[in-house]
């Protein structure tokens, strides 16, 4: 069984971003999700080909194992994504799609099932069975919602004929709100799943990132705030009931995106540390990254909980005034990559 720690991405330019910028030590110790999303339109990729896509995830992982599902945020999806939703012939699209990147690229994939809520296991098994052909493994994700609902039923007759899959519990957002009730459902599906199978190998998904830092401080604290993040007490908590349970969650982003929107933002540089998340945020002429940087690197939490990495770095140059990202999504790639350096770098 893999021990590794399982970052969730989409395969955007931040994410991955994130990803290429770890250190080769703490690569070799993850094992990426990725959701498969459209690529950058082009005067040459006028229809956002995919497969450019796949090409940048093996950039990044070359030869090792991956995990590849797909996005369903309409916002980063495309024709040929949709395509691949497409349930005809035991979802005959998808499966097609990864033999082709088996045999034409070498992607050393382990490629999730697709299901629908009223999939019949016929179609999954043959969908399973066609995977099998071309991947050594599979891999099912279930949220924690499906939780009595007869697919998940359908997905664990799946899982009982075939011991070379992963199965992720996703418990998806996770906030104080919703921790009681989440953590309740993930219980009861990690019980169905190991009822079927003991020895399977299973994974957590969770985030605590907000789609708003505002959100979940006081509005006297939007400029310069710290918030509680829960994804490795949840963890903690549920190997009680399997031990073997390996974590997984979204990279310290919130799982979904929305529809893109214009908007004027705040610069803000975010620093996730010891379950908890250190926020600075600067308007443009107070300072702006800079400022913000600055404020970061003199908080004493900065220091105490300091791990050398690409994240950290750019952190320490934008506070000696050289920024080099001035948008969101690079300061999205900042938080992730020292996130996952740290998951990485758990004993």
């Amino acid at each position: 069984m893999s021990t590794k720690y399982y970052p969730l991405l989409k395969s955007t330019v931040s994410e991955l971003r994130a990803l290429k910028s770890l250190d080769k030590d703490d690569l070799s110790n993850i094992m990426p999700v990725f959701e498969l999303t459209k690529s950058r339109k082009s005067k040459n990729n006028l229809g956002s080909d995919v497969y450019k896509k796949v090409d940048e995830i093996l950039n990044i992982v070359g030869d090792s194992e991956f995990v590849l599902d797909l996005t369903n945020e309409e916002s980063l999806s495309n024709a040929q994504i949709e395509s691949f939703f497409d349930d005809n012939n035991s979802f005959y699209n998808w499966t097609d799609f990864i033999k082709r990147i088996v045999e034409e690229k070498k992607a050393n994939v382990i490629p999730m099932l697709l299901a629908y809520e009223d999939t019949s296991k016929d179609i999954l098994m043959k969908q399973a069975s066609r995977l099998f052909r071309v991947c050594e493994r599979i891999s099912v994700r279930i949220p924690v919602e499906l939780v009595s609902k007869p697919i998940v039923d359908e997905l664990l007759s799946v899982i009982e004929e075939y011991s070379e899959i992963k199965v992720f519990i996703d418990l998806g957002y996770v906030n104080k709100s919703n921790i009681s009730e989440k953590v309740a459902r993930a219980e009861e599906l990690l019980g169905a799943v190991l009822h079927v199978d003991d020895g399977i190998d299973l994974v957590l998904l969770v985030s605590s990132f907000p789609s708003s830092v505002v959100e979940v401080v006081p509005q006297d604290e939007k400029m310069s705030s710290k918030f509680p993040v829960y994804g490795q007490k949840i963890y903690q908590y549920l190997t009680k009931i399997d031990p073997e349970l390996q974590y997984g969650d979204y990279a310290c982003i919130h799982p979904y995106r929305g529809e893109p929107r214009p908007m004027i933002w705040i610069p803000r540089i975010d620093y996730p540390y010891d379950n908890h998340i250190l926020f600075e945020r600067s308007r443009r002429e107070s300072g702006g990254y800079e400022t913000c940087a600055s404020a970061i690197v003199t908080n004493p939490l900065y220091k105490k909980y300091y791990i050398n990495c690409w994240g950290t770095k750019e952190i320490d140059s934008a506070s000696n005034g050289v920024v080099n990202g001035k948008n969101p999504s690079y300061w999205i790639s900042v938080r992730s990559n020292i996130h996952m350096t740290r998951m990485a770098r758990l004993e």
